[in-house]
């Protein structure tokens, strides 16, 4: 072909080869600046698309920077979990700020369970909670029986007061759990992946009547947003509700604030530095406690008087 094409040149005028030559690099050109079109079109388009979804993201987050509050705090040290509402297996160590569950033979399959000693009623406040250490103790069942699975399990959440602290136990009470689940009443529904050992939970209480995100919470992990905010059901609307956990062979750091490890995405304070007039404290311990060992009789109305004797004395 390229012999072809000499041979039809050398029958052409030179000035059509001149011409043919001229057209030829105006045509390259105008391809090149076609092409470089094309392309700042397509770079647009594609800036344009990067904005949209920005807007997206920051439209989808509508919990906003938690506004200036003057109002008088509570202390801080007076936000703790509180050992008079908290099962008889947990070991608090470090000023409380560590939980430990009892774990010797039969212990560790049972579940340990404390309320903090402030309830939100309004506001949006967050508080914290980290697996530090999972724990292994020897099997006591052997071959005896299946033990409880998970064997370590953590589920934070709130409650209403004296309602059952093992969350997922009764209306008065909803959580997340370490498997990513919400759950109320026994109902549970996919919210969230699943957390790890050493990663930093917060749980966001929105009790906030002027917020879009109102009588909601939601899950955060290492600042981030890892659910959707999750409706209260409607019996825990308008109800104080305190921060809870439940927990089983872990050991935990609950943070309850003033400053959180780990910043979500917007300001929001912790429970720790809440308004007086968003809170309820439980009432204070003396130091002084009474412990009641029922004994009795199997089949003998023992259980029924155990019920009865909860119901005249709930605290």
């Amino acid at each position: 072909s390229s012999h072809f094409g000499s041979a039809l040149a050398c029958f052409l005028p030179p000035s059509s080869c001149s011409d043919a030559g001229t057209s030829g690099s105006a045509s390259m050109a105008d391809a090149a600046a076609a092409t470089e079109v094309e392309e700042k079109k397509e770079k647009k388009v594609q800036e344009d698309q990067d904005e949209k979804m920005d807007d997206a993201q920051e439209s989808g987050e509508r919990e906003k920077d938690a506004a200036a509050d003057a109002r008088p705090k509570i202390k801080a040290q007076s936000c703790e979990l509180n050992m008079a509402d908290s099962t008889l297996n947990v070991m608090p160590t470090t000023n409380g700020k560590f939980l430990m569950p009892l774990t010797d033979g039969a212990f560790q399959y049972l579940l340990a369970g404390s309320r903090a000693t402030v309830g939100l009623k309004a506001g949006r406040y967050m508080f914290e909670v980290a697996i530090v250490e999972s724990l292994n103790p020897t099997e006591a069942l052997q071959q005896r029986g299946h033990s409880p699975q998970p064997r370590q399990l953590l589920r934070l959440g709130v409650s209403t007061k004296h309602s059952s602290l093992f969350l997922s136990d009764g209306p008065d009470n909803i959580c997340f759990d370490t498997d990513g689940f919400f759950t109320h009443n026994g109902n549970r529904k996919k919210a969230a992946q699943r957390i790890g050992r050493e990663q930093t939970l917060a749980l966001l209480v929105n009790l906030d009547a002027k917020s879009p995100n109102a009588n909601t919470v939601s899950l955060f992990c290492d600042g981030g947003r890892a659910s959707d905010p999750q409706p209260l059901p409607e019996n825990m609307v308008g109800k104080t509700l305190y921060p809870t956990v439940t927990y089983r062979n872990v050991m935990l750091h609950v943070n309850f604030g003033p400053t959180p490890k780990s910043k979500l995405p917007f300001a929001c304070r912790m429970v720790a530095d809440a308004a007086a007039e968003d809170v309820e404290l439980a009432p204070g311990q003396d130091g002084k406690s009474e412990v009641a060992l029922p004994v009795g009789v199997p089949d003998q109305g023992f259980f029924d008087w155990v019920d009865l004797f909860i119901k005249n004395n709930p605290s």
